[in-house]
């Protein structure tokens, strides 16, 4: 699959190879892989693994309650991995999350993406009071702009809305 950019804003590239890079750190099966990064015919590209599925927020029509569970906690492994080498996601949403259904029937959630993710310990191009993600899935520091107190904890603030949305259909705060 390919990610193109309409236009070569510099500071939009900058931002989609950005993208590009944290998400090829991710070495997870629930992480969607990033294979290159370039330019074709002047417009900047990421390509990435093809994955024929649907977005959770289109799946969960088609899910058991124990099928939503289970793809929450491969996500919370997914993100887990991005924790893992410095990396908050920061717009956790379902519409971030594509579903596949294998063969086998076996349900496989990957993470997509990483377009406002933060480095950790890096400091990035969002400056305090800048807020970036999606309502409704925001941690409260996030959604107060309070860059420099994020962390992994936002992200899992994500995940439980998501869960919450889940299993009751609707989103746990307007």
């Amino acid at each position: 699959a390919f990610k193109f950019l309409k236009h070569g804003d510099p500071v939009l590239v900058e931002r989609l190879q950005r993208e590009a890079r944290v998400q090829a750190r991710v070495d997870h099966p629930g992480v969607c892989q990033v294979y290159e990064v370039g330019t074709q015919d002047g417009r900047p590209f990421i390509a990435m693994q093809y994955l024929d599925g649907r977005p959770l927020d289109e799946a969960t029509r088609d899910l058991s309650l124990e099928e939503k569970v289970l793809v929450v906690k491969r996500v919370a492994e997914a993100v887990q991995a991005a924790h893992a080498v410095g990396l908050i996601h920061r717009d956790l949403k379902p519409a971030n999350i594509l579903v596949v259904r294998a063969e086998d029937g076996e349900l496989r959630p990957y993470v997509l993406d990483f377009g406002v993710a933060r480095e950790h310990e890096v400091q990035g191009l969002t400056l305090t009071g800048q807020v970036l993600g999606t309502p409704g899935y925001l941690s409260p520091e996030q959604a107060r702009g309070d860059v420099g107190t994020l962390d992994r904890r936002s992200d899992v603030f994500s995940l439980g809305v998501i869960l919450y949305w889940l299993l009751t259909g609707q989103p746990p705060h307007d």
